[in-house]
């Protein structure tokens, strides 16, 4: 009988719900399509979609921890690419993607971090740039392809 209580002790205490919504997210076993949707800037009533953003930009996501970054602009296409991981910070609740860049380090939108774009997950379908934190533009992605 105490092995079958330290069994279950084991079994339940290896359980736990996911607490940001990332179970369907399925890393490991899918590309993801992550498409910008938002732009905001610092001011007031300052939120743009669709055609009328500055730019249309997605990221794929690859089961192997890479990315592929592409924004096109006035017709004109720029692609990045490099590695990713899901990283929590101590004391704070919320989960980030971190990027690190290994090409088209132009298009890393970030608070002066060198080669890394740091994304906030909203929920299992969104995500946040935190570029605007030092007064980069507010940019929403939407899961769109898993």
């Amino acid at each position: 009988m105490r092995k079958l209580a330290a069994f279950a002790l084991v079994l339940f205490s290896c359980s736990n719900e996911d607490d940001f919504g990332l179970e369907s997210t399925q890393f490991v076993f899918s590309e993801q399509k992550w498409e910008l949707i938002q732009m905001t800037g610092n001011y007031k009533g300052s939120k743009t979609t669709g055609d009328d953003m500055a730019w249309q930009e997605y990221y794929v996501l690859n089961p192997a921890g890479t990315f592929e970054k592409s924004r096109t602009r006035e017709e004109v296409v720029t692609v990045a690419n490099g590695s990713f991981e899901v990283v929590e910070f101590e004391n704070d609740t919320e989960h980030y993607l971190l990027l690190t860049f290994e090409s088209g380090e132009e298009l890393v939108g970030n608070c002066g971090d060198g080669v890394n774009e740091l994304l906030v997950y909203k929920s299992a379908t969104k995500i946040s740039s935190t570029w605007q934190a030092c007064d980069g533009p507010g940019l929403d992605y939407v899961l769109s392809k898993n």
